[in-house]
């Protein structure tokens, strides 16, 4: 069933910042349009640095290159993306974490190599990810 704004707006029982901002009988946000997300932009310049656990981050480079994650927050998603002049290998490795996937991989580390490339992590505790969506196995691969 489709739902404009001001429907899901009407369904505010607890009001927050007025109908713009509010939560729904099941402890749902109602109101605002989306929610902004950080975007990080690594390149070259930035290898060996550490990566946000949050938002969406796009390594752009023609090298191969290599960047460390943050551990995980629990229930919290990161975007890992090539950007479109991407055609070096990406290596993005956990500072301390597990990254579990559900063919029974287990990693500590996102390889993705050459643009469009994509995988969404998602903390399940301070210690492990799970991948949650990801580009075929072609580009993005979970590595040991």
């Amino acid at each position: 069933m489709a739902l404009t704004l001001e429907q899901i707006r009407a369904l505010s029982i607890t009001s927050i910042h007025g109908r713009r901002l509010g939560l729904d009988i099941n402890e749902m946000l109602t109101g605002p349009k989306e929610i902004r997300r950080v975007v990080t932009n690594a390149t070259s310049d930035t290898t060996g640095t550490a990566l946000p656990n949050h938002g969406i981050v796009s390594v752009v480079t023609t090298t191969n290159d290599t960047w460390t994650l943050t551990d995980p927050l629990p229930g919290v998603p990161v975007r890992l993306m090539t950007g479109s002049t991407s055609t070096g290998t990406h290596t993005i490795t956990c500072a301390a974490a597990k990254i579990y996937s559900t063919n029974g991989i287990t990693g500590s580390g996102v390889l993705m190599s050459a643009a469009g490339a994509y995988c969404e992590l998602t903390g399940l505790s301070t210690a492990a990810w799970a991948v949650t969506s990801r580009a075929s196995t072609g580009v993005t691969s979970i590595t040991s």
